[in-house]
C-alpha cells in the first residue's frame, strides 16, 4: 500500500462479517479462514511463508498489532502456534532468511522485528532484537544469494534505502551508503544473477512512486547507481513487482492508474532482459475496476492481490507478455470499487503450493489454486518390450475413445516419457486411460524416481472391457522430474497368461507449479 498514511486510518477497516461460502471464485477453492475476530486484529496487512528444517509449512500474518504464525502443513486443520506483537499500526511487511523473520512497520519507533524460528515447530517464536535505526520502513526485501536484507521508504531521512549483512541471519549489520538510492523506493525484489550477462551483479528492482520502474545496481553497497528509470502512460504510483522465472520479465503492478486514471485493473510487464534498455512492452487486465497490490510469480504463473477483488491468477509460460486467466477467489464480495479495502497480499511459494491471501477486512484466507494452474504434459514418446503397437503420442495427449493399440503375450511393458516445464513443481501426478480387447491382464503403473535410478509402484489393477481411468500421484514430485533435463518418465507393465491386447487412451502427466 502507498505512503500517504493521512489518508488511512485504522478505524476505517473493521472486519466486515461474510459466509465462507459467498466468497465467488473460479478454479481456486477455499481451505481454511481466520476472521479478524479470530486473529484478535482490528486490520490484516501483509503475508509471506516459512519452511521448517522439518519441512513443516507456516504463514507468516501481518496484523495491525502482530504478526501470527499458523501452521499450515495440512491447510485444512491450520492453527495459530505463535504470535509476535509490534506497535499498532496499518502497514507492515515480512521476509525470511534462513531460521529468521524480519518485520518491518511505519508505526513511528517499530524498527525492524528480528524474529528467531529456530523452534517454531515446538510453538515457539523468539523476537531477538529490534532494530532502531532505521526507526520505520515500509516495506523489506531479502536477496539470499547475498545474504542481504534492503528497507524501502526508511524514515531516518526522507525515504532512504537501507542495507544489512544477514549472513548471521539473527544480527543483521548495517553495510553501504546512507541510503542506497536518491528517492524514495515503495517496495523491491533484489536479486543477484548467477549466469549469463550480469553474472556476480545484484539489481535493485524498486518501485518509484510516480516516477515508474526504477533499475539500480546495488552490487557495491557504497556504490550503487541508477541503470535505468522506465516512465510509462498513466503512471500513478509504480507500486511493486516480481520477475519471471528466467528473469526476462518483471511484472508490476500501479496502486494509482485505477482510481486516478479510470484505467481497469492493470498489469505492466517490462522486458528486463537488457537491463539498459529495459521497457515495457506490454500491460494486462482483469476488465474490472479494484485496485491492484501486491503480485507475485510461481514458474510463470502470476498471482495478484487486487484490494476489493481478492486473489487473480495468470498463466504467463506460453505467453508471458500476454498471460491468460486461469482462476480467481474474492475475498471482498460487496463490489469491486477501486478503493483501500480486501485482499492486501498474497503467497504463493510454499513447496505444497498452498496460497495464503492477506486480508484487511477479513485476515487470512488458506486456497487450493490446484485446478488453476494445472498444467498438462504429453507424453513425446513410447517404448515398448515384450509389447508391440503403433504408439501415436498425440492420441495419448487426451481421454476421446480413439486411443492406442497395443497387444502382447505374457508380460509386456510401455514406457511413456515427457518433458516437465518446471524443475520444481508443487505436485506432479500420472494419469493412465485403457481398456482390454482382449484378455483379462492385470496392470502395474510405476514412476520413475530419477534421484533413486529405479521406478516406483504407484499403483495395480487390472483392465477391463470398457475404459476406465488410472491416477497415480507422486510424493516430494522433484525426484521424478530429471535434473537439467526435466524429464519424466513412467511405466505401464501388463501381464495375462496368454495373449492379450489393448487400448491406451490417455497416458499424460498434470503438473502444478
Amino acid at each position: 500500500m502507498f505512503r500517504k498514511t493521512a489518508l488511512f486510518t485504522l478505524a476505517a477497516f473493521a472486519a466486515i462479517s461474510f459466509a465462507d461460502g459467498e466468497f465467488p471464485s473460479s478454479n481456486v477453492k477455499l481451505i481454511k479462514h481466520f476472521d479478524l475476530e479470530t486473529l484478535q486484529a482490528r486490520s490484516g496487512n501483509t503475508c509471506w511463508g516459512y519452511v521448517s528444517p522439518s519441512g513443516r509449512e507456516y504463514g507468516l500474518v501481518g496484523l495491525s498489532n502482530k504478526i501470527a504464525i499458523v501452521d499450515v502443513t495440512v491447510p485444512a486443520q491450520a492453527r495459530v502456534v505463535a504470535t509476535v506483537p509490534h506497535i499498532e499500526g496499518m502497514w507492515a511487511d515480512i521476509k525470511v532468511y534462513k531460521n529468521a523473520v524480519y518485520v518491518s512497520s511505519e508505526s513511528t519507533g517499530s524498527g525492524i522485528q528480528v524474529i528467531d524460528m529456530t523452534d517454531i515447530d515446538k510453538g515457539e517464536a523468539r523476537l531477538v532484537k529490534t532494530i532502531m535505526s532505521p526507526g520505520r520502513s515500509h516495506t523489506i526485501a531479502v536477496d539470499a544469494d547475498g545474504p542481504y536484507l534492503y528497507t524501502c521508504g526508511s524514515r531516518d531521512g526522507t525515504g532512504t534505502t537501507t542495507c544489512f549483512d544477514i549472513k548471521e541471519p539473527l544480527n543483521p549489520k548495517p553495510v553501504g551508503a546512507p541510503s542506497l538510492t536518491p528517492v524514495y523506493q515503495h517496495e523491491a525484489e533484489v536479486v543477484t544473477y548467477k549466469s549469463g550477462k550480469y553474472k556476480g551483479r545484484t539489481i535493485f528492482f524498486g518501485g518509484g512512486e510516480g516516477r515508474g520502474l526504477e533499475i539500480w545496481d546495488v552490487t557495491d553497497k557504497d556504490k550503487p547507481f541508477l541503470v535505468r528509470r522506465v516512465a510509462y502512460p498513466f503512471v500513478g504510483y509504480c507500486h511493486q513487482g516480481w520477475l519471471s522465472s528466467d528473469r526476462k520479465y518483471f511484472y508490476v503492478n500501479d496502486e494509482f492508474d485505477e482510481s486516478t486514471n479510470g484505467i481497469a485493473t492493470r498489469t505492466l510487464v517490462f522486458d528486463v532482459s537488457d537491463l539498459d534498455n529495459a521497457d515495457l512492452v506490454s500491460t494486462y487486465s482483469t476488465g474490472k475496476s479494484s485496485i491492484d497490490h501486491n503480485l507475485y510469480t510461481r514458474n510463470d504463473f502470476v498471482f495478484h492481490a487486487n484490494y476489493t477483488t481478492g486473489l487473480w491468477i495468470f498463466d504467463a509460460n506460453a505467453n508471458p507478455t500476454n498471460p491468460r486467466l486461469c482462476g480467481y477467489f474474492d475475498t471482498f464480495p460487496q463490489d469491486d470499487q477501486p478503493q483501500f479495502q480486501g485482499a492486501w497480499s498474497n503467497y504463493p511459494l510454499l513447496p505444497s503450493g498452498i496460497v495464503l491471501i492477506s486480508d484487511i477486512n477479513r485476515g487470512l484466507f488458506i486456497v487450493d489454486a490446484t485446478e488453476a494452474t494445472k498444467t498438462p504434459v504429453k507424453a513425446t514418446d513410447v517404448k515398448m518390450e515384450g509389447a508391440k503397437g503403433e504408439m501415436s503420442t498425440d492420441a495419448l495427449a487426451t481421454g476421446d475413445d480413439n486411443g492406442a493399440a497395443v497387444s502382447g503375450k505374457g508380460t509386456g511393458t510401455v514406457v511413456f516419457e515427457g518433458k516437465a516445464p518446471w524443475q520444481n513443481p508443487s505436485k506432479l501426478s500420472f494419469e493412465l486411460r485403457g481398456k482390454a480387447s482382449k484378455g483379462t491382464p492385470d496392470t502395474t503403473l510405476e514412476l520413475y524416481d530419477w534421484t533413486a535410478g529405479k521406478y516406483d509402484q504407484m499403483s495395480s489393477g487390472s483392465l477391463g472391457t470398457s475404459f476406465g481411468d488410472q491416477q497415480v500421484v507422486g510424493t516430494k514430485v522433484a525426484r521424478y522430474i530429471e535434473a537439467g533435463t526435466k524429464r519424466v518418465r513412467a511405466r505401464l507393465t501388463i501381464r495375462d497368461k496368454g495373449s492379450w491386447s489393448a487400448m491406451i487412451d490417455k497416458a499424460s502427466w498434470t503438473v502444478n507449479p
